[in-house]
């Protein structure tokens, strides 16, 4: 049975749809998060879904903007991050 609190304070996030989020809204591709994060592509569109479910979101630009919106990521973060990940390749 659920608790009160339960209910006004949704489940967290796994950590590994923490890391597929992150990587999504660095803009990887399914299969580039996958190899990434060493798991399948049906793993990572399992996460995607958990998330849309928990946030009822039609689709996955509605999960980041909703992070956004929630201060669990931020523009700056994944900027910097990307750009980290390039200028490693580039070297």
């Amino acid at each position: 049975m659920p608790t009160k609190e339960s209910k006004v304070y949704p489940p967290m996030m796994t950590q590994r749809e923490r890391s597929v989020l992150y990587l999504i809204a660095e803009g990887y591709k399914n299969q580039e998060i996958a190899d990434e994060l060493y798991m399948s592509e049906k793993t990572v569109r399992g996460a995607q879904v958990n998330l849309m479910r928990r946030w009822n979101a039609p689709d996955i630009s509605s999960v980041i903007d909703h992070a956004l919106q929630e201060g669990l990521i931020s523009i700056y973060g994944v900027l910097e991050s990307r750009f980290s990940k390039r200028n490693l390749q580039a070297d």
